[in-house]
C-alpha cells in the first residue's frame, strides 16, 4: 500500500508541474522520478569514491566522471584545466526559444573537499558507506550531495526536452575550498564570456526542522555572506634557555594578547543592521533558534585556529622560541571594512609590537535581491512540497564560490532545497560528514520544479 501512495503522490506532484501535458508525458515524468533516488544514490557513491582533498585538490577524475555522465546524455561538454591537476566540467543546455528571455542560470558546485583524519573516523571517508538511509563519506555534504541534486535536475531538463528560453549550465569547479583562485574565480578571469550568468544557484541554505528556530519548519536561502578576513598574529622576541624566563618570550607576548582579544565580546559595531538580513530572518521567522549557526550570523566573529611556536621537531621543550604566530579565522558581518576590523582586532590585542597580516580576504559582502523570478519560483517549488515551511533569505556564516559572482551583478543563491537533520549540517568538515540520501532526491525534484518554472518563463 504504502508503495501504491507514493506513486499516486508522485504522480499530483508531477501533474502539477505539468498542468497541461498529455497523461503519457506525466507519467513518463513519474517513472523519472521513481527512479531518481536509485540513480542519485548510485551516483554520489561513485562521486564521494574519488578522494579531491584539498590540498592537493586534484579534480581530473571527478571532472571524468561527471563529463562522462553528460556525454551519454548528449549533453556537449567542455573542460578547462586551470593548473596542473585542477579540471573544470563545464556543461550547457541551450536555449530552445529565440530570442532568449534573459541569461543563463548557472548550477554551481566545487568538486574539491577538505581532507579528512582517517583516524578520527568510524567509517573509510572515501569508501562511502550507507547507514539509515545516509551515505557517509568526506564530501557527501560538502559539497558533492548538492553537485549531485544539480546533476540530476539538469538531466532532467534534457530527459524531458523541457523549452528553455535561457539556457542553463552545470559548472563543477575546482578550489573552493582554498579560496577558489583556480576555480570559479579561474573561470570568471578567463572564461566569463562562456558564463554570462543572470542566475547562479550555489551551496548555502537548507531546510531545517531545528537549525533556524524551535518547532519551525524554515528553508533558508542565502543570498549573502559574511566577509572573510583571516589573520597571521605573529610575535617576535628573544630566544633563550627555558630554565631562565625572560620578558621578551614571544610565546607569552601572543598568549597574553590573544587572551585579551577573546576575551572582549563583540561590540555594537558588530550588531547586525536594522535593514539586515538577520532582521528580516527574524521578522519571518521570529526568535531564531541558539546553535553555533544562528550565534555566528548575529554577529563578526573569530576562531583562534591554529598556534605555530617551538625550535625543532619536535620542539625542544628547553627552548625558549624567538618567533609565536597565530590564526585567525575572522568572519566580519556586511558594513564593516576589512579596515576597520583589522584596526579593531589590533585594539583589543593590546600590542603594538605584534604584526598583523592578511592570509585571505573575500569580496566585500554584497547582497542579491530577493525579487526575481527565480528565488520565487525556489520558494513556490518548496511550499508545493512544504505549505508549511516558511522560506527566508539568510545570512551565512562561511564562503562559498557565490561570493566572486555577485560582485559581476549576478544573482546568486545558496540553496540545498531539502530538510536536513541538524546533527548532519553540524558535521559539514566534521568526521562523521554524511548526506541523507532522501534528501539529495527530494533537492533534485525541487531543483527541477524551480527551472523549469524559470526556463520557461518569456
Amino acid at each position: 500500500m504504502g508503495s501504491v501512495i507514493s506513486c499516486l503522490a508522485a504522480f499530483v506532484f508531477v501533474s502539477s508541474l505539468f498542468p497541461s501535458s498529455s497523461v503519457s508525458s506525466v507519467s513518463s515524468v513519474v517513472a523519472l522520478l521513481a527512479q531518481a533516488p536509485d540513480e542519485a544514490t548510485r551516483l554520489l557513491q561513485e562521486y564521494v569514491r574519488l578522494d579531491t582533498s584539498n590540498p592537493p585538490g586534484d579534480t581530473r577524475k571527478t571532472a571524468d566522471f561527471l563529463a562522462g555522465v553528460l556525454e551519454r546524455e548528449g549533453i556537449p561538454v567542455t573542460r578547462y584545466e586551470s593548473e596542473p591537476g585542477k579540471a573544470i566540467v563545464y556543461g550547457r543546455l541551450t536555449a530552445t526559444v529565440s530570442p532568449p528571455a534573459g541569461n543563463a542560470i548557472v548550477l554551481l558546485h566545487h568538486m574539491d573537499v577538505v581532507p579528512a583524519d582517517r583516524a578520527q573516523w568510524k567509517t573509510d571517508p572515501f569508501t562511502p558507506t550507507i547507514r539509515d538511509n545516509e551515505l557517509w563519506g568526506r564530501g557527501a555534504f560538502d559539497m558533492k550531495g548538492q553537485g549531485v541534486a544539480q546533476l540530476m535536475a539538469f538531466l532532467m531538463l534534457k530527459r524531458q526536452r523541457v523549452p528553455l528560453a535561457r539556457d542553463v549550465i552545470l559548472l563543477a569547479e575546482p578550489d573552493e575550498e582554498v579560496g577558489g583562485a583556480a576555480g570559479a574565480r579561474w573561470m570568471i578571469a578567463n572564461h566569463y564570456a562562456e558564463l554570462d550568468p543572470e542566475y547562479v544557484i550555489d551551496e548555502g541554505g537548507f531546510g531545517s526542522r531545528e537549525m533556524f528556530a524551535p518547532g519551525k519548519l524554515v528553508f533558508g536561502i542565502s543570498v549573502a555572506e559574511k566577509k572573510i578576513v583571516w589573520l597571521k598574529i605573529r610575535a617576535e622576541g628573544i630566544a633563550g634557555h627555558g630554565s631562565q624566563p625572560i620578558e621578551q618570550n614571544a610565546n607569552d607576548h601572543l598568549v597574553n594578547a590573544l587572551q585579551r582579544l577573546l576575551a572582549e565580546p563583540p561590540g555594537a559595531r558588530n550588531v547586525p543592521a536594522k535593514d539586515s538580513i538577520v532582521e528580516i530572518m527574524r521578522t519571518r521567522v521570529g526568535a531564531l533558534a541558539q546553535n553555533k549557526f544562528t550565534n555566528a550570523i548575529q554577529r563578526s566573529t573569530i576562531s583562534l585556529t591554529w598556534f605555530t611556536s617551538g625550535v625543532g621537531d619536535p620542539p625542544k621543550i628547553n627552548v625558549i622560541p624567538s618567533i609565536a604566530e597565530a590564526g585567525l579565522d575572522c568572519r566580519v558581518l556586511p558594513g564593516t571594512t576589512r579596515d576597520q576590523w583589522i584596526a579593531d582586532v589590533r585594539r583589543r590585542l593590546g600590542d603594538p609590537a605584534l604584526k598583523i597580516e592578511v592570509v585571505n580576504e573575500s569580496d566585500d559582502p554584497i547582497v542579491t535581491p530577493q525579487d526575481t523570478a527565480l528565488y520565487r519560483n525556489l520558494e513556490s517549488a518548496i511550499l508545493r512540497r512544504h505549505p508549511e515551511a516558511i522560506v527566508t533569505p539568510i545570512l551565512i556564516p562561511y564562503g562559498t564560490d557565490s561570493n566572486a559572482f555577485r560582485p559581476k551583478g549576478v544573482k546568486s543563491y545558496g540553496v540545498f532545497p531539502a530538510i536536513l537533520p541538524a546533527d548532519a549540517v553540524a558535521q559539514m568538515h566534521g568526521d562523521a560528514e554524511r548526506m541523507p540520501l532522501d534528501a539529495v532526491a527530494e533537492a533534485a525534484q525541487v531543483l527541477f520544479d524551480a527551472l523549469r518554472a524559470t526556463v520557461e518563463q518569456k
